[in-house]
């Protein structure tokens, strides 16, 4: 049985719309996982990735999947409208290059010999919540975290021996430039974010623990540059030097 918090998500996806906060919120992490499951199954979508992101090395990680046709390569075209704004997050993806059978107990090696490796991304925000981001954060959480897409770039570095504080993420659009070196990447430790993911698969339920991670899935491991509202007109590119690069195409208004 679908909860009404998903019912109300699933909705709002339909009409491309946001919705009012539902009155009857996840009461845990294990409710807010099983909303964005519901929410899966209700719109009939799969699982292309996920997005996994925590504050400095020791916060909480908080993550969602990412819905099948939601994720692109290398560039695609937005188009915000008055009912759906959208926001841009410049990140760093780790893309599986092998399937991974999720259990507790994964070391940090093991998981990072799994993946093909890192890529440069733009994360779409596209939250379906009227009030975020002042909104509670299972209720954030179980809203795919704002996740509305993805734009990744092809693999151009080993995640086996990556320092995050080797990198540096480069943000322009329009009059906009941000370039923030890995000692400025809020997450701190960006490996951990898919060993504790494949640690963790059991939280979405069976079907997802046994799915565990498939080889081509896309893990984004939080923004470098905040949460930037788009500029109608204007193309967003991120680029990471040494690994990749990406675009978005933002309509006119």
């Amino acid at each position: 049985m679908t909860s009404p918090f998903a019912a109300a998500m699933i909705d709002a996806r339909k009409a491309r719309a946001r919705t009012a906060l539902p009155d009857a919120l996840p009461a845990d992490r294990a409710a807010a996982f099983a909303a964005q499951v519901e929410t899966l199954d209700g719109l009939g979508l799969g699982v292309a990735g996920f997005k996994v992101g925590a504050d400095g090395r020791t916060g909480e990680p908080s993550a969602a999947p990412l819905a099948t046709g939601t994720v692109f390569r290398d560039h695609t075209r937005i188009v915000p409208t008055a009912a759906l704004p959208l926001w841009l997050e410049a990140e760093v993806a780790m893309v599986v290059g092998r399937d991974l059978a999720c259990r507790d107990g994964l070391t940090e090696a093991e998981v990072l010999d799994a993946m093909e490796g890192l890529a440069a991304a733009i994360e779409i925000v596209e939250t379906r919540l009227a009030d975020w981001p002042d909104v509670p954060k299972l209720a954030a959480m179980a809203d795919f975290q704002a996740n509305g897409g993805t734009v990744v770039s092809a693999v151009g570095r080993a995640a086996t021996g990556a320092k995050v504080e080797d990198l540096t993420v480069i943000f322009e659009m329009g009059s906009v430039h941000m370039e923030v070196p890995g000692t400025k990447y809020p997450g701190q430790d960006m490996n951990r974010l898919p060993t504790w993911l494949a640690n963790n698969m059991a939280g979405w339920g069976p079907e997802m623990a046994a799915r565990g991670l498939k080889k081509g899935d896309v893990i984004i491991t939080g923004s470098w540059v905040g949460v930037i509202p788009v500029q109608p007109g204007e193309t967003a590119t991120v680029t990471v030097p040494g690994v990749g690069s990406v675009s978005v195409e933002v309509a006119a208004g």
